[in-house]
């Protein structure tokens, strides 16, 4: 169930699902940072992620999801401690992406993804 406003009527346009997997993000010049963190919900519009709080991220980043080959450049919402709220502005299927920004994020992938 989501999170409910003040009112106690629901607040996301759609459902989100809870998930626990293994996910990366990159950010910086070039998106040449990078940390593991963990994926926590997920909807067609956004997710949530567990990320230590020692890592500051920006407005604008890149969500790796690994098992799925699946990049999406993300628009940090709120960050609470070592959560933080995402929304999807555009997804990028790394098997078939031309995006140039995204090349070294589709070479680590494929280093990274899981033996098919």
């Amino acid at each position: 169930m989501g999170r409910l406003a003040l009112n106690g009527m629901e607040r996301r346009v759609e459902p989100r699902e809870a998930v626990r997997q293994p996910v990366r993000v990159y950010y910086g010049e070039k998106l040449g940072l990078w940390a593991d963190c963990e994926l926590r919900d997920l909807s067609a519009s956004g997710a949530k992620v567990h990320l230590s709080s020692i890592y500051k991220l920006p407005p604008r980043f890149i969500l790796l999801l690994h098992q799925t080959g699946v990049a999406y450049e993300v628009v940090l919402k709120w960050r609470r401690g070592d959560l933080a709220g995402l929304s999807f502005e555009e997804r990028h299927d790394l098997e078939t992406t031309q995006e140039t920004h995204l090349v070294n994020i589709r070479e680590a992938w494929i280093g990274l993804r899981p033996a098919q």
